[in-house]
């Protein structure tokens, strides 16, 4: 049996949780015609808020934001998950961290990505198992470092859309795939909070878009990934190769499976989650998490957590002003401004998203 990744989850691998939430029921003072964000800067480290914490801090009722009305489908093969009425979002900064705060509507919590879904039978055998075609929700966020150009267009005037690639190209003999790149030297910061992947590890995947010489969008460090394929392929058919044991790093047994407790689902008779016998439609995550070997790693500079409570999701961002990581990180100071740009994925395989094509936003540093 060989351990396989599905080609449509490169990229835009995860799964997910389900997390109470408490949060303040004043919404946040909007601006919803402009296009710069202004950071609010807090008075004293003590009044920043935590990305742990599912609560709505009183920072962020001081902290003028964005929101997008009726953001449009962005992408090629849409697969479910309605259409977001809006996108908002908002930022603080303390004497050493930038905070983003990200909401939107969303009816339903899309918990897995394409986990294995059993059928009834002998849970062993492969024909007795498929994977659903479901998507995890995310938000991204792309910030430039070097401007870039595709053509005439720059990210200044067109926004992300000119980093989208959805055919392959070749650039004088080098071939490269579809993806997220200028065709000049340009370079983009991106974090990706991913509803499973981030909730159950508290870090946005932090990738960098780099067009000349590379044309791709990649990890900060391509070997420091800590979610890793849990799917068999029988041929035909499907089994999960890890099922969650142990303590499971208190994560939930259904959403989640740590890799340092797991156990082989080999000779298992028993769903972990339900502790009973494997039964018709139980779930197991297409992916296993790791801890981080190194958590100062350059990968793991972004801290995020989604929670969902009502009918929206309420995403919490926290990365330092300066990392110092030139080549791969954008660096806030005061005083300054960026280009930025952000996403909602709901329910959407890899590369499909909700925003506003061919515009940028400023985000300004005080």
């Amino acid at each position: 049996m060989k351990k396989i990744i599905p080609a449509a989850l490169i990229g835009c691998l995860s799964a997910c949780f389900l997390l109470s939430c408490k949060t303040a029921t004043t919404p946040p003072t909007q601006d919803n015609s402009g296009t710069t964000l202004t950071a609010f800067k807090l008075a004293s480290d003590a009044d920043a808020p935590d990305y742990n914490s599912s609560t709505l801090e009183p920072c962020w009722s001081n902290a003028t934001g964005l929101i997008t009305l009726n953001p449009e489908q962005m992408g090629m093969n849409f697969s479910g998950g309605g259409t977001p009425s809006q996108i908002s979002i908002q930022s603080v900064v303390s004497s050493q961290n930038i905070y983003f705060l990200v909401q939107y509507d969303d009816p339903t919590a899309n918990l897995l990505s394409q986990p294995l879904h059993f059928h009834g039978g002998n849970p062993h055998l492969g024909t007795n198992w498929t994977q659903d075609v479901t998507f995890e929700d995310g938000v991204s966020l792309v910030f430039e470092m070097i401007a870039g150009t595709t053509g005439s267009s720059t990210f200044a005037s067109n926004g992300c859309s000119m980093l989208c690639h959805t055919v392959t190209k070749d650039f004088n003999g080098l071939t490269a795939p579809p993806g997220m790149y200028a065709e000049s030297v340009g370079r983009y910061d991106m974090w990706f909070w991913h509803a499973g992947k981030s909730n159950g590890s508290g870090y946005a995947d932090d990738d960098v878009s780099i067009g000349v010489p590379d044309y791709a969008l990649q990890p900060d460090d391509n070997n420091a990934e800590i979610y890793d394929n849990n799917v068999i392929s029988d041929n035909p058919g499907f089994e999960p190769y890890l099922i969650a044991g142990g303590g499971n790093r208190s994560l939930n047994k259904q959403f989640f499976i740590a890799e340092e407790t797991a156990k082989p689902f080999t000779g298992s008779s028993v769903n972990p989650n339900t502790n009973m016998a494997w039964a018709t439609d139980d779930i197991v995550p297409a992916f296993t998490l790791a801890l981080p070997k190194d958590p100062s790693n350059d990968y793991f500079d972004v801290h995020a957590k989604g929670y969902y409570s009502g009918g929206k999701w309420t995403v919490k961002f926290q990365r330092k002003l300066n990392t110092g990581n030139t080549n791969s990180d954008v660096q806030f100071a005061s005083g300054n401004t960026y280009l930025f740009s952000f996403a909602v994925h709901n329910n959407n395989p890899s590369g499909d998203h909700y925003g506003i094509s061919n515009k940028s936003f400023t985000l300004k540093i005080p």
